[in-house]
């Protein structure tokens, strides 16, 4: 399986322009994104955050990865990532990494881009309340009572899409998969959903300079995926096994509503698995990699968000920077991702079974 690790420079200030993107929960944020005109079409360049949770390099390699696979498999309007430097933007953001990655605008002529989150205040009397959901790291949503809703029995067609990309953030087991990230293209009363974006927080790409943090949440993505054994119940804190179980949950309600969107996925899975169980991965730098620490956003928070600067030095002083070679890590990510994949795989075919 081939995947593009070319790496594109660009200049902040030769940019065409600029934008911007705002998060609409509890938690918001605004942020602005540099775009370019490159052979007629508009790019994005995507800087890495030194205030979002565990940022490290490898964020990037995961959404050329993710998305790479995503548009061969799943779904072929997919935007594809590639990694990109971007010199000088540091000047006017110093709070975001010159290190970045570059995709495909996400716009159709004519139409409004719209999240879930948004979807869900406008149609209030369709959808569930989920105007008080924080949007945290390392978090599993629960999207059952959403597909469950009077509004996706009205649309079913729309469910199918959304359960579809509900599937495939559980394929990359996606710890940052909220509300905001299921997105939709609307003009008047039609309404469409918009192709899959943002796949950093893949836990296969997460805490490699830690590998037993990657492992322990590794772990947790099995068990949520086939539920708590009961051989385990005991050794977890109760209330930790309803959060756990939140993906099994997600499972059941589409195996359940969705039975053809499940068989399509578990079909093109397995088309996956066999392509990618036989071509081992390889990853490239080609100049792109920095030392890094997964908790350095740390430092982010201390001196953009607090305004500490002794805190943020003392933090960069006790941090160690730690260099992380493809070759270091390209087979546990490529045998994680298939064991994700299997499992999958497996935890389908029971649920459809017993559906």
């Amino acid at each position: 399986m081939e995947f593009n690790w070319q790496v594109n420079n660009y200049d902040y200030r030769n940019r065409s322009g600029n934008l911007t993107s705002e998060a609409q929960g509890k938690v918001k944020s605004k942020k602005y994104f540099p775009t370019f005109s490159v052979d007629g079409k508009e790019i994005v360049f995507k800087p890495l955050s030194k205030t979002k949770p565990f940022t490290t390099p490898y964020f990037a390699y995961s959404e050329v990865f993710w998305s790479t696979i995503l548009n061969k498999y799943f779904d072929s309007s997919t935007p594809i990532y590639q990694l990109g430097i971007i010199k000088h933007i540091e000047d006017e953001y110093p709070e975001k990494y010159h290190h970045g990655t570059t995709v495909d605008r996400l716009a159709k002529d004519d139409y409004k881009l719209l999240n879930l989150y948004e979807l869900c205040r406008k149609y209030q009397d369709l959808l569930p309340d989920i105007s008080n959901y924080t949007n945290y790291c390392e978090v599993i949503y629960d999207y059952t009572a959403i597909l469950t809703s009077q509004f996706f029995k009205e649309h079913p067609e729309l469910g199918q899409e959304v359960a579809m990309q509900i599937l495939c953030s559980i394929l990359r087991q996606d710890q940052n998969f909220h509300y905001e990230n299921v997105l939709f293209f609307e003009q008047g009363d039609s309404i469409e959903i918009a192709p899959m974006i943002d796949h950093e927080f893949s836990t296969m790409f997460m805490y490699l300079d830690r590998p037993k943090v990657n492992d322990a949440r590794f772990f947790d993505t099995q068990v949520s995926l086939i539920g708590v054994p009961d051989d385990l119940k005991q050794k977890i804190r109760a209330f930790y096994i309803p959060l756990l179980e939140k993906e099994k949950r997600n499972i059941d309600i589409i195996t359940e509503l969705y039975p053809e969107t499940a068989r399509e996925f578990l079909e093109q899975l397995k088309a996956f698995i066999t392509d990618f169980s036989s071509t081992p991965l390889h990853l490239e730098d080609n100049g792109y990699l920095v030392p890094f620490n997964s908790y350095n956003f740390q430092i982010g928070h201390a001196r953009y968000k607090e305004h500490d600067e002794k805190k943020a030095e003392d933090l960069e002083r006790d941090l160690e920077q730690v260099l992380i070679t493809p070759d270091m890590v390209e087979e546990k990510i490529s045998n994680q991702v298939l064991q994700n994949a299997q499992t999958l795989s497996t935890t389908l075919e029971k649920r459809l079974v017993l559906k």
